[in-house]
């Protein structure tokens, strides 16, 4: 989901959810205990860099909404939702043996640029079917 120049990523199913946090775990060198990996699985979208994942995940959960979240970053130095993208395509493979349906929810008037970047970052995993999903209202951030 992209909404105010920030992007936030969401992941359906429990199980693709833990391995996907289990893989940038290993990737980004960061400890996630089981029960971060449980929130993890049972959380809304989030848009946080990994490396404060961990604070969000020790909210209540009324209180992540209200969470200041920065976005995921997706820059060419630090590109964290490419990662996110990959490992979540490969526990989907691993768990349903089939391709990861992906969807971008935004409003393409207002964010072109960050969806562009997005669907770069898509296609540079030569990912070129997936849904756009447009005219979500303000609040749905």
């Amino acid at each position: 989901t992209i909404g105010k120049g920030k992007v936030f990523f969401d992941l359906k199913g429990r199980e693709i959810r833990k391995k996907t946090l289990e893989f940038m775990s290993q990737k980004y060198k960061l400890a996630f205990s089981e029960e971060d990996l449980t929130k993890f699985a049972l959380m809304e979208s989030f848009g946080v860099p990994i490396e404060s994942l961990k604070q969000i995940l020790d909210m209540k959960s009324a209180d992540r909404s209200k969470a200041n979240q920065p976005g995921i970053p997706k820059d060419s130095l630090d590109n964290q939702l490419a990662d996110w993208v990959q490992f979540a395509r490969t526990a989907n493979i691993e768990i349903n043996d089939k391709e990861l349906q992906i969807a971008i929810k935004g409003d393409a008037k207002e964010e072109y640029p960050i969806i562009k970047k997005v669907m770069d970052i898509l296609q540079d995993q030569k990912i070129n079917s997936f849904s756009l999903v447009t005219g979500l209202r303000g609040k749905d951030f």
